[in-house]
């Protein structure tokens, strides 16, 4: 068994500790970078409403310009999650696949019916899809003809705080988000396939993410139905899509 930790400060509740079964590469360095907030002169905090159809219009171009920065960032992972996809296509098409998932799983409705402040938890859980990868352009790291992006949940944590500040989400709300966001990795490296001691494992996740799981659960099942990993690997995203569609039908 392997550490995945996540940093916090004292007021957050990021999960400062997960262990799951994590290969050695899936350790992660800290990424500590700059970034430079657009200034919106005379702006008054506005209601943030996501969808896809909207993103992909370009409406949205002037508001949220660093979502827009994504059309230049192309990833074509060794594993085959991504080939040569811009994050920009991937993040609207899970977007999709999350209205998709609602759409066919009416109990989630009222699963994510809860109001936070102005804001429900479907709500939220779409903001935090949007802004999952948005670090990717700054960490994306190219080995030959692949490329990886360790440490963009950090990354995309930082930027989606600086963003989320231009609209009118109450603190609990917006650090629900960033919680989605740093946290979004994880079933990723929780072995579905081939894992033996899966029962164990995630028993012991479920405690950790505590009232995280469903968002956690719901946007790793729509980021996987859109990956390529149905290209590259049919049998293995067969085992991921059922463990997510029965984890989903829990909820």
């Amino acid at each position: 068994m392997a550490e995945l930790a996540y940093a916090c400060d004292s007021k957050s509740h990021f999960l400062t500790e997960l262990w799951v079964q994590l290969p050695p590469r899936a350790h992660k360095k800290s990424y500590i970078m700059e970034i430079i907030e657009p200034e919106f002169e005379n702006q008054e905090t506005q209601h943030l409403i996501l969808s896809a159809q909207d993103l992909r219009s370009g409406k949205l171009a002037e508001l949220l310009p660093e979502f827009y920065e994504l059309k230049s960032s192309t990833e074509n992972s060794k594993d085959g999650w991504h080939q040569q996809e811009p994050v920009f296509d991937h993040t609207l098409n899970v977007m999709e696949a999350l209205e998709k998932i609602f759409t066919d799983n009416k109990n989630l409705e009222s699963a994510f019916g809860e109001k936070i402040g102005n804001y429900t938890r479907k709500e939220l859980l779409e903001i935090a899809t949007a802004f999952h990868d948005i670090g990717k352009r700054e960490a994306m790291i190219k080995e030959g003809e692949f490329t990886k992006c360790p440490g963009h949940e950090q990354i995309s944590v930082k930027k989606t705080k600086i963003i989320l500040k231009r609209f009118d989400l109450s603190e609990k709300e917006t650090q629900l988000v960033l919680e989605i966001i740093a946290n979004h990795s994880v079933f990723h490296h929780l072995s579905v396939a081939d894992n033996k001691n899966l029962s164990a494992d995630l028993e012991r996740l479920k405690s950790k993410l505590g009232e995280l799981y469903p968002d956690l659960v719901v946007l790793s099942y729509a980021d996987t139905k859109n990956s390529k990993l149905s290209l590259a690997d049919p049998e293995k995203f067969k085992k991921y899509i059922d463990f997510y569609q029965g984890e989903t039908e829990k909820l």
